[in-house]
């Protein structure tokens, strides 16, 4: 019988692990639907709309009542979304859907991350948050190239999306079995003292420590969502297949996954301070080689680089995030956490489609290579305050 926390990997493998080759393939989808640099923008930042504003809702629902059911909840909503952006025959619809498929993603990770603060004890919840970003990556080694060898031309040029997105919808769907038979959390029982009154967001958001946390982990993944949806059109440009830029996709996954592998190694060796350091001084040069190279090699290296210092990133910014929390509050931390992300991955998209249209699709990875600098900032100075994990 495999172990919960086994039952939990799998199941992350195979829901969160195929969301970069979705959202691969949902490029390519606004590309044959006649879109363009600036509708990719626009159909990516809907993504992150609704979630952003239901997050701390989810976070709230995972501190009061357990996890299970939102994360049973999540995959179904995603699986269905997914079948919807495959059957999509316009631009609006696509991004409806592209709008649900968000909202099942975010409930899947509040409800994964929530899983991993009720099986483990709290000292090995970086541990714990690692084992859940290498599962993510797990998957996304996997599935991102899986998708650039469903991926096809049609007879006019246009890529055919619509089986690839049906085979990503059935394998989410694979994933329930393992969700339902997670255990759930028990509740208190009747006398036992109550659990902390929640936080507003506001002054979870105020604590020490917690908003350089918060932009440390929205710039990583605002900047993964830029790579995903704007390597196909940079891909393009260049004359690159969509295999080949799905393996460079993975290639910053397969990287994250052999970080956080590494992670309980090099926090033992370095601590959670240096990664936190080290995860923008190398990010922001390698954004800007993106923004500014179409040479098949360079941008593998530089995808590599940026792969291996963000999955380092990501774990330790989740266990800063919880460790600035109050007890009875830390799934709701994390769901602030997801809300900066969703911002960012409403706003960033925006402005990047704004940077395409004017300065080319190239141009998206300076501005989150402006972004990275700027977290590089707000990190020492909160550490210099000794406000870290």
């Amino acid at each position: 019988m495999i172990p919960p926390l086994g039952r939990l990997f799998v199941a992350v493998v195979l829901v969160n692990g195929v969301f970069d080759a979705i959202r691969v393939a949902v490029s390519y989808r606004v590309l044959a639907l006649g879109g363009d640099a600036t509708s990719v923008g626009l159909v990516a930042a809907m993504f992150a709309v609704v979630p952003m504003f239901l997050a701390l809702r989810f976070g709230r629902l995972v501190d009061r009542r357990g996890s299970k059911g939102i994360f049973v909840v999540g995959i179904t909503t995603a699986a269905v979304a997914v079948a919807g952006a495959a059957a999509s025959p316009s631009l609006l619809l696509l991004a409806a859907a592209n709008t649900v498929l968000g909202l099942g993603q975010i409930m899947t990770l509040i409800g994964a991350q929530g899983f991993v603060m009720e099986l483990l004890e709290r000292d090995r919840h970086v541990n714990g948050f690692a084992m859940f970003t290498l599962a993510v990556s797990v998957g996304q080694s996997v599935g991102t190239p899986a998708m650039g060898l469903l991926l096809r031309a049609g007879p006019g040029g246009a890529v055919e999306t619509a089986m690839p997105l049906l085979v990503t919808a059935a394998v989410i769907a694979a994933a329930l079995p393992f969700a339902l038979s997670l255990p759930r959390r028990a509740l208190p029982e009747a006398g036992t003292a109550a659990p902390d009154r929640p936080t507003p967001m506001t002054t979870l958001l105020a604590r020490p420590g917690m908003a350089p946390a918060v932009f440390a982990s929205l710039v990583v993944v605002s900047g993964i969502d830029l790579i995903t949806a704007y390597l196909p059109v940079v891909g393009e440009n260049a004359g690159l297949t969509p295999l080949v830029v799905t393996l460079l996709v993975a290639t910053r996954s397969v990287l994250s996954m052999a970080a956080r592998a590494a992670t309980p190694w090099v926090l033992r060796r370095w601590g959670q301070r240096a990664v936190l350091l080290a995860a923008p001084a190398v990010a922001t040069p390698a954004l800007i080689v993106l923004g500014v190279s179409g040479h098949v090699l360079v941008l593998g290296a530089a995808l590599a680089a940026i792969g291996l210092v963000w999955g380092l990133n990501q774990p330790v910014t989740m266990n800063w995030v919880t460790a600035a929390a109050p007890s009875g509050n830390r799934a709701a931390a994390l769901s602030l956490r997801i809300t900066g992300n969703r911002a960012a991955q409403v706003a960033m998209p925006l402005a990047a489609g704004v940077v395409a249209g004017a300065a080319g699709p190239g141009g998206v990875f300076l501005l989150s290579g402006a972004a990275s600098a700027a977290t590089a900032l707000s990190t020492v100075v909160s550490l210099r305050r000794g406000h870290g994990p």
